[in-house]
């Protein structure tokens, strides 16, 4: 096949479209995370995480140490963040590549690479950033490391590996080493490689790990003791699993529904591989010219496997293992246009793809002209535009050309209107911004904004303040942290008539409507129906 120079303006196209969400407001836990890292340069305090003045114990640095550096370097804003966290996955992008390379051929680590960055998935949850959008880095990067030292046995490899165990278990706790462990150790095992599984490496590998992971274990031991240390081994993750601690989801299927968005467009490419890697491997599993890699699958179906068996499940809990998925996504791809004994399979996959294609740029237009029909002249040239790309590439002939072109500009549209249009239409019903808007403006350098509600975690309140102040939940809190008069209260109905209870006296600045955006409803996206999914939410600052 000839070299992909197309490649280069979709990516960049691509980029484009990732860039585009930066500007979005950081909500719920990813507001959360970023707060945890402003709070860093706030306490100059590396080691000891806390959010809102509190110790927190709920995850590991990695994610709020690149933050604060970025901070640090250029200012704290939400654009900092989220551009910082989308330059450091192109590393897992450039490991998926090289492992693809390195497990099969130098095409499928390409479209490997491009599948991932181009997945909604990954567009999507680097505007909403977790754990789990940093954990795909160091895990995709240890199992590049490993597989390539026990096929060219370079000794620097084996313990850059261990390294990114360590990186992987300081983003996310034990999962970070499950994963790769899982796909090496299946790996090893099914090609019966007991020299490689037996290796005295292993054994200096686990101070390696330890080390890197050090100042989360002593931060945590600083704050809580022996149980901040269960906590990270074991509650934080098996706890999940369990439901002892957090999660009572007992749907099987959650992960194979949730990832036919996540992947999406390459959702097809994905599970036919996964199909179709899964009946080489039987079918050929005592042919010794067949190619025996199982770190893909090892990685991707042992983790699944646990992750649908937990009681708390959510979409970005497989954020780590897409790239594999992916991965065999890519090979297959690849094989299926390239060989003629797939013919059938060609067209039936081509077809499916005209269909998602279809749907995704079709289902930006009731958005734009209906839904939020406010749009922005420059939003409309841009998706008339790639519209036009679009239906032009779906009039070529049946390749693999065609079908990579027409869906990365399918998911283009749909992710560009989705981060241009929708969601900051969404956001002006999300209270904390205006909120700290209106605090930012008005309030005096000297005064704090608290948060009193117990009905939601509105992290972004403090981050988007200029001077954040405390979580307070019940009325005893409220009391026990004495707020001067001239602070501000970000507050519910609820909590007004707390205040007007315990008598403490208070001047409303405003009252606002909101709906959370993660909690996104067809009524309230209809505007028929919309004030009815909206509460009241008050800004108020205490007076003498």
């Amino acid at each position: 096949m000839k070299k992909l120079v197309w490649l280069l303006p979709l990516i960049v196209i691509c980029l484009l479209v990732n860039v585009s969400g930066v500007l979005n407001p950081l909500v719920v836990n990813a507001a959360k995370y970023a707060q945890v890292a402003r709070e860093i340069l706030h306490n100059h305090d590396w080691v000891n995480m806390t959010i809102g003045h509190e110790p927190y114990e709920q995850k590991p640095p990695l994610l709020f140490w690149i933050g604060a550096t970025a901070f640090s370097l250029f200012g704290v804003s939400g654009i900092v963040y989220k551009a910082t966290v989308l330059l450091v996955a192109l590393l897992g992008a450039f490991a998926s590549f090289k492992l693809g390379e390195l497990l099969y051929d130098r095409m499928t680590g390409k479209l490997a690479a491009f599948f991932w960055i181009t997945s909604l998935g990954f567009i999507h949850f680097h505007s909403d950033i977790h754990t789990d959008t940093l954990l795909a880095v160091p895990v995709m990067l240890a199992i590049w490391q490993f597989a390539a030292y026990f096929k060219y046995k370079r000794e620097y490899q084996f313990y850059l590996g261990a390294v990114f165990v360590g990186m992987a278990m300081l983003t996310k706790g034990p999962v970070g080493m499950v994963i790769p462990g899982a796909a090496v150790g299946t790996h090893l095992l099914l090609t019966r490689n007991f020299k490689g599984i037996l290796n005295y490496r292993w054994l200096l590998a686990i101070p390696i790990v330890f080390i890197v992971i050090l100042p989360a274990l002593i931060g945590l031991f600083q704050h809580f003791g022996i149980e901040g240390l269960k906590f990270y081994f074991w509650t934080n993750n098996v706890g999940r699993v369990t439901g002892s601690y957090k999660g009572t989801n007992s749907d099987p299927f959650f992960y194979i529904h949730t990832s036919l968005y996540m992947l999406a467009p390459w959702m097809v490419f994905a599970f036919v591989g996964l199909v179709l890697q899964l009946r080489e491997k039987i079918v050929q599993r005592n042919n010794p010219l067949a190619n025996n890699e199982y770190y893909t699958l090892g990685g991707l179906l042992f983790y699944l496997v646990i992750a649908s068996i937990a009681k708390q499940k959510n979409p970005h809990y497989e954020m780590a293992v897409l790239p594999l998925f992916l991965l065999i996504g890519a090979r297959w791809a690849v094989i299926i246009y390239e060989q003629t004994n797939f013919r059938k399979l060609k067209k039936v996959v081509s077809g499916i793809h005209l269909f998602i294609g279809i749907v995704l740029v079709v289902a930006v237009y009731p958005f734009l002209l209906y839904f939020f029909p406010n749009a922005k002249a420059w939003v409309w040239v841009i998706v008339v535009i790639l519209t036009g790309m679009y239906l032009y590439a779906i009039s070529w002939k049946n390749s693999l050309h065609r079908q990579l072109t027409s869906l990365f500009l399918a998911i283009s549209i749909f992710m560009f209107t989705l981060n241009t249009h929708i969601l900051p239409n969404l956001a002006k019903y999300h209270a904390p911004v205006e909120a700290c808007k209106l605090f930012n403006e008005q309030a005096p350098d000297g005064a704090a904004l608290h948060i009193y509600t117990g009905k939601a975690r509105y992290w972004g309140i403090f981050f988007y303040s200029k001077n954040y102040g405390q979580y307070l939940v019940t009325e005893d809190d409220l009391l026990a942290a004495h707020v001067p008069a001239g602070d501000w209260l970000f507050t519910s109905a609820e909590g007004l008539e707390s205040l007007d209870k315990l008598q403490i006296r208070y001047q409303q600045v405003k009252e606002m409507d909101h709906r959370s955006l993660s909690r996104i409803s067809m009524k309230f996206i209809n505007p028929k129906t919309r004030a009815s999914k909206l509460e009241k939410l008050y800004l108020v600052r205490l007076t003498e």
